[in-house]
């Protein structure tokens, strides 16, 4: 895209979310690259950021992990699975803060395809409206999903999830084990937040926060080891 002749932008495919993008930004002889979030491999709905090989004056970027060392891709989702399978066939319900779009649809993947590996039938919940919305976007462009889910897309759309469901606020008092992505992924307030009152104060329970949490947040105060957050007024226990 170039305006006026002398400003050109160039859009690359930056992963991380549906529909992330880089972008390379050219004027006078200059040249600037900004992006947001991207990721350099590809995960279970997405593939890798991708751009041109360039030779910026300016790199711009966001660095909420850049000194962060993690375990592999695969050591973390094997993780994930058996915390979740502990919990579960123990007697307790999972929680799982998530933002809307992204490491929401990937979770769901993975525990899809783990549902239907084993044959649990342990309910999954996801926040009312948000599957609908978030997925209806993911069917619509399946051509920015990664080459597994592009491939597969005329036998079965990957984002038809058979194990997920829509949430009845009435389950969060219901003694069943389950899985429930709720939003917001910070713990700053709706059902997430509602839902983790109602089920912090019972060891059985877990809550697995899979995004960043800003310092002042519930998600935070939890993620840095508090046994007691105060919410709407109250001190809440956190034993789960």
């Amino acid at each position: 895209m170039t305006f006026g002749g002398d400003i050109k932008v160039t859009a690359y495919y930056a992963g991380h979310v549906l529909g992330a993008a880089m972008f390379a930004i050219e004027c006078n002889g200059e040249k600037v690259v900004y992006t947001g979030d991207f990721n350099m491999t590809a995960d279970r709905h997405l593939g890798s950021a991708w751009i041109s090989k360039l030779k910026p004056d300016i790199v711009i970027t966001e660095t909420t992990y850049a000194t962060t060392i993690r375990d592999s891709k695969r050591s973390r989702e094997r993780e994930f699975l058996k915390q979740v399978h502990q919990t579960l066939d123990n007697g307790g319900k999972v929680l799982i803060p998530v933002f809307a779009l992204g490491r929401a649809q990937e979770l769901c993947i993975l525990l899809e395809t783990y549902w239907n590996r084993t044959n649990l039938k342990y309910p999954i919940f996801f926040s009312g409206g948000l599957t609908e919305k978030a997925n209806f976007y993911y069917k619509l462009f399946i051509n920015w999903t990664n080459e597994k889910i592009k491939n597969t897309f005329i036998n079965k759309n990957m984002f038809d999830f058979s194990h997920v469901q829509k949430f009845e606020t009435k389950s969060i008092k219901t003694e069943q084990p389950m899985v429930f992505f709720a939003t917001p992924g910070m713990l700053h307030g709706g059902l997430s937040l509602s839902t983790f009152k109602e089920w912090a104060p019972d060891p059985k329970n877990a809550i697995i926060i899979p995004g960043y949490c800003m310092p002042g947040t519930v998600g935070n105060k939890v993620l840095s080891g508090d046994k007691a957050v105060m919410i709407d007024g109250k001190m809440v226990q956190v034993n789960m």
